[in-house]
């Protein structure tokens, strides 16, 4: 009970303070200048909307291109798809501006791949638990192609990650990823790239974040 009344006491010691802060009382005064110390670093209750986080798209992250595989027998991952998202529109409008961009080019535009898409679609799932061309058991990213399932045999594979907070519709989340790998010289040069003739594109949405991923792919 003894600690409850030294608690009531001290709030209402800190209440007192800022009241004679606000008064000037206590200006010039060792006390004063460390209450308004504080204050400064106290945000106005107008203040509190703007703490939210600004430049949603400064959470777009990606990494360089990776081209080769190495052999890694790795589990399965399935997706679980939230209803929350039109995964299909996110995907085709990404495409949509991929071979855009291609077009505008002179580069071959690139042919979707149901396989590229299964394997893009692990990958995004994946990056929700590590970010990363390595997988969450350490493995190599082109380790996914010996997935059980998965059956493509090539000559050159590229990957692509993105992610970004989502907070706009399908299509504006899309065109955000896209733009983020457009201006990153790594992966603008595997979208561009002449060698690759097929892609896969997934999606995976966690309820706050949205990851993208970009599978290319030329078959033997």
């Amino acid at each position: 009970m003894k600690y409850i009344r030294k608690l009531v006491v001290l709030i209402l010691a800190i209440i007192l303070g800022f009241w004679l802060a606000t008064t000037n009382a206590l200006q010039n005064t060792m006390v004063g200048n460390w209450l308004d110390t504080i204050v400064r670093f106290i945000p106005a209750p107008d203040d509190w909307s703007n703490l939210s986080l600004q430049n949603p798209e400064q959470l777009v992250k990606q990494f360089a291109p990776e081209e080769q595989p190495k052999e890694t027998q790795v589990s399965s991952v399935a997706q679980e798809r939230s209803s929350d998202l039109d995964y299909d529109a996110v995907e085709n409008r990404i495409l949509t501006l991929l071979n855009a961009l291609r077009e505008d080019k002179q580069v071959s535009t690139l042919t979707s791949n149901e396989t590229l898409r299964e394997v893009a679609n692990i990958r995004a799932v994946e990056t929700e638990t590590l970010f990363s061309h390595t997988r969450p058991d350490g493995s190599d990213t082109f380790s996914v192609f010996e997935e059980e399932g998965i059956s493509y045999p090539y000559t050159i594979v590229g990957e692509n990650l993105g992610m970004a907070t989502n907070y706009l519709d399908e299509t504006a989340m899309a065109e955000l990823l896209f733009n983020g790998w457009v201006e990153s010289e790594g992966h603008y040069e595997n979208m561009i790239r002449p060698e690759f003739q097929e892609v896969g594109i997934g999606v995976h949405y966690d309820g706050e974040f949205l990851y993208a991923t970009q599978i290319f792919g030329t078959p033997q």
